[in-house]
């Protein structure tokens, strides 16, 4: 019998990898599955398993760890060394200096004028389109667009709805 206990502790022993952390270090805490603390949207499936990262205040054993949580995440601060994770910084990612970007919203263009028409069936309704050519773009960056925005706020470009 204890044989039989050697071998499964063994196999048990190469999944594992000890952990252990420092006052000051950064962790990761994993998410309960159903936690309605913790979680970050309306889906508990979808929330992340980890959130974080935060501080390790105080090592209150080898296996028991506080983190300076908030308070209005209303948790218990203690918690096991299985729950945790280690919290890598990015700073290769780091971009330092001023960076500066090239604006190409679309809000800095005018539309130009209409190409094409289409009707697109939604759920039991049919709604009309626009192809809309904007000014200063190549004709490959032509939209649709709904043709109740287009009467609202450039009734010009539309000269008659048959001529298309």
């Amino acid at each position: 019998m204890q044989q039989a206990t050697d071998r499964a502790k063994e196999y048990a022993d190469r999944k594992r990898s000890p952990r252990s952390f420092e006052e000051g270090d950064r962790v990761f805490l994993q998410v309960p599955a159903r936690s309605t603390s913790l979680s970050t949207g309306k889906c508990s499936k979808l929330s992340p398993r980890y959130c974080g990262p935060w501080k390790i205040v105080k090592k209150l054993s080898d296996v028991a760890y506080r983190l300076e949580i908030p308070p209005d995440y209303r948790v218990h601060p203690v918690f096991h060394v299985s729950k945790l994770r280690k919290y890598i910084s990015r700073d290769v990612n780091l971009i330092e200096g001023i960076v500066s970007l090239q604006a190409t919203d679309r809000e800095d263009h005018s539309p130009d004028r209409i190409l094409d028409r289409r009707q697109k069936r939604l759920r039991n309704r049919v709604i009309q389109e626009y192809l809309v050519a904007w000014r200063g773009l190549p004709l490959t960056d032509s939209t649709w667009e709904s043709a109740a925005l287009v009467r609202k706020y450039f009734p010009s470009l539309i000269i008659d709805d048959n001529d298309l």
